[in-house]
């Protein structure tokens, strides 16, 4: 009787331990020599931070390469049918907290076809860096003289030396380029020429912060949905003032005998509420664009309807220009 009770508490142990290494040598075949691996996850499987990731590096690997075909490959894998408004919205998300990649996803959003102004702004408008400038520091030296005589001597006034700091340029910001759709000149009509002004450092100028070419019947950047549609023949001209608003100014477009065009050639300055959102539209023709007013501007011209994709004359061809008052 006593041995069966060894016997049965020796099987009983054994089939512990055997339960026990077996146990261990799963753990450590799992997590050592074949460890789960996971593979072909579809970026609509990621996290929502990081498909966010995701679309701040396709916006600035188009900074680097200017490659719109690419960045729009790399966008459908998050198979959002809103993914242009969403690379608008994280735009004005990293603009308010100071990051450079906001311009970036500026940039990728005016060129995948995105009209608002204030995306336009951020996109040609470098983030600030805060410079601090230490407070000038004043140093007190009270000098006391002790008399060993009779005769009194009044103790020595204490001087401040104030120190002043030293003074240090800081250099502006640089303007950020025109914003060409399609690339300039390239996949622009024949004649397009684009002057850009000179000015001082420090002085503020109208800058050609965007320009938008739309060819007969083009499908590309939303040129369907913008003004005029597919049948306009118009040049639309955009004002804003240095913090993204609308802004008045008096357009200066030359004729070929050197007059300048008056209201009857181009119309009276739009109204802000005015459907087409624009300060002037005007029939395209190839006369010199520029801004008038106090401050020099860029100047563009050559602008007729001439369609690129089926080289003619006289096409439904349209152009769009954002004019931004900058400082040097």
């Amino acid at each position: 009787m006593t041995e069966l009770k060894l016997g049965a508490r020796a099987l009983i142990v054994v089939i512990a331990l055997g339960l026990v290494c077996g146990l261990a040598t799963g753990l450590w075949v799992g997590w050592s020599l074949w460890p789960v691996q996971i593979a072909n996850v579809d970026a609509t499987d990621l996290k929502p931070a990081a498909q966010e990731e995701l679309v701040v590096l396709v916006a600035n690997a188009y900074a680097l390469d200017h490659n719109l075909p690419r960045a729009r490959e790399r966008l459908t894998q998050l198979k959002d049918p809103a993914v242009n408004d969403r690379v608008a919205a994280l735009a004005k998300q990293y603009n308010t907290q100071n990051d450079p990649s906001a311009a970036n996803l500026a940039a990728l959003a005016v060129a995948l076809g995105n009209p608002d102004q204030a995306i336009a702004f951020i996109a040609t408008t470098p983030t600030p860096t805060a410079t601090l400038t230490p407070p000038p520091t004043r140093t007190t030296a009270p000098t006391l003289t002790p008399t060993a005589t009779e005769t009194t001597t009044p103790p020595a006034t204490p001087t401040r030396t104030p120190t002043r700091p030293r003074a240090t340029a800081t250099k502006p910001a640089p303007i950020a380029p025109t914003n060409w759709i399609p690339p300039f000149p390239a996949e622009w009509p024949p004649g397009a020429k684009f002057e850009p002004v000179s000015v001082a450092a420090g002085q503020k100028y109208w800058h050609l912060a965007r320009a938008l070419y739309c060819d007969d019947r083009d499908t590309r950047n939303d040129c369907p949905n913008l003004p005029g549609g597919d049948t306009g023949t118009n040049i639309y001209v955009m004002l804003i003032g240095a913090g993204g608003w609308r802004e008045s100014a008096p357009l200066k477009v030359t004729k070929d005998d050197g007059t300048l065009a008056t209201v009857g050639d181009l119309g009276p300055e739009k109204p802000a509420s005015d459907m087409c959102n624009c300060n002037y539209s005007f029939i395209a023709n190839h006369w010199p664009i520029q801004v008038g007013g106090a401050y020099p501007s860029d100047k563009i011209s050559g602008l007729g309807l001439y369609s690129v994709r089926m080289k003619i004359q006289n096409a439904h061809t349209r152009y769009y220009l954002t004019f931004q008052l900058v400082t040097r």
